[in-house]
């Protein structure tokens, strides 16, 4: 029994997506509306009225009768039955000019859209040509200026290694000139000092001979008496 359950289930199921399968879309053809029947037949009751150009799926035919889901939002999935006459496959004109200016109006926002951007590209493409030319005029400046410096600093070198040089020279002129100026220091003190050991020297002399001469003297009168 269950085995039978569950072949039902699946012949159900085959039966389904076969008739998915088969469902195909539709329009209605036909100046003024039609009905939408619950049966297949005039007797059957009238659910709504459809209006021409609307959309609806095809799910089965029977005798000249088709059976039909409709596709509109505010009345999606409602099901009946329609004559099958008033049906076509083709897209209605009305419903590809609405597809086509919408399509139209599509390719024309993106072409807009990329006329704007080819624009703004251009822009930066020619402020950033501007840029280059400028940058490639500061660059010129920089290697004049650089070259400039380079000759600057070539000079430079020179002149800082003569200075160098001239500067070593009067520092050791300048210790020469300390030096002789302290030896002619020490040599004034021992002119000084010489000087005045002779002075001293003579002083001590005249002494000495004043005291002989004055003894001498002394004797001389002694011996007149």
């Amino acid at each position: 029994m269950k085995k039978l359950s569950l072949m039902m289930l699946i012949i159900l199921g085959i039966f389904l997506i076969a008739q998915d399968g088969l469902a195909k879309k539709a329009y209605v053809m036909n100046p003024t509306k039609i009905t939408l029947r619950k049966g297949p037949g005039v007797g059957e009751k009238i659910i709504t009225m459809l209006r021409q150009d609307e959309p609806v799926e095809v799910l089965e035919t029977e005798k000249g009768w088709s059976h039909v889901r409709l596709l509109e939002t505010n009345r999606q999935n409602r099901e009946g039955w329609v004559v099958s006459g008033y049906l076509v496959t083709r897209v209605p004109w009305k419903i590809q000019t609405g597809l086509l200016k919408e399509e139209n109006a599509q390719l024309k926002e993106k072409l807009n859209k990329i006329e704007k951007e080819w624009s703004e590209l251009s822009g930066e493409r020619e402020e950033l040509s501007g840029k280059l030319q400028k940058n490639g005029t500061a660059l010129d400046t920089i290697r004049e200026r650089y070259e400039t410096l380079k000759k600057e600093a070539s000079g430079f070198l020179k002149l800082k290694k003569k200075y160098e040089t001239t500067k070593r020279k009067m520092e050791a002129a300048q210790a020469t000139t300390e030096k002789l100026t302290k030896e002619n220091v020490v040599l004034k003190s021992s002119q000084r000092n010489t000087w005045f050991l002779t002075g001293a020297a003579v002083l001590v002399v005249g002494l000495i001979f004043g005291l002989i001469m004055g003894r001498q003297q002394k004797k001389r009168k002694s011996s007149y008496y």
